[in-house]
C-alpha cells in the first residue's frame, strides 16, 4: 500500500521557508506603504495649492481660506498626515506632518509647500526624493 502525503520534516522544512521569506519581504513592504502614503501626499498639497491659487484669484488674498473649504475627497492621506494651513494676506504654507504609523517615515518626515512652489522636507534626505 502506497501513502501520500508529507512527512513531519518536509512540512517544517516548507514552513522555515515561508517564515523566512516572509521576514524578508515585511520591512520592503513597510517601506513601500511609507513611500506610497508620502506619494499621495505630495499629490495633496499641490491640489490643496491648486485650490489655494483659485481662492486668491477670486480674493486677491489667501485670507480666510480654511483647509475645511479646500479639502477635497481626493485626500487619500488624511489618516497618515496631520494638515497645517498658514496665510496672510498674499502668502501661505501648507504643512503636512506626519502621524501613526507614518511617524517612521524617517527620511522625509514634515512636508512643506508655499505659495512660490517651494518644496520642503524636515527631514535627511533630499527634497527630490520626497517631492517625486
Amino acid at each position: 500500500m502506497k501513502s501520500y502525503g508529507f512527512t513531519l520534516i518536509e512540512l517544517v522544512l516548507a514552513l522555515t521557508v515561508i517564515s523566512i521569506l516572509g521576514l524578508i519581504s515585511y520591512p520592503s513592504y513597510n517601506e513601500h506603504l511609507l513611500r506610497t502614503r508620502r506619494v499621495y501626499m505630495t499629490m495633496a498639497l499641490l491640489d490643496l495649492a491648486s485650490s489655494l491659487e483659485i481662492y486668491y484669484a477670486s480674493n486677491h488674498t489667501y485670507d480666510g481660506a480654511t483647509l475645511e473649504d479646500l479639502l477635497s475627497n481626493r485626500t487619500q492621506s488624511k489618516n497618515h498626515y496631520c494638515l497645517e494651513l498658514t496665510t496672510k494676506d498674499d502668502l501661505y504654507t501648507l504643512k503636512a506632518t506626519p502621524i501613526g504609523n507614518q511617524k517612521k517615515d524617517l527620511i522625509c518626515q514634515t512636508l512643506s509647500l508655499d505659495q512660490d512652489g517651494n518644496k520642503s522636507a524636515s527631514g535627511n534626505a533630499d527634497i527630490a526624493k520626497c517631492w517625486l
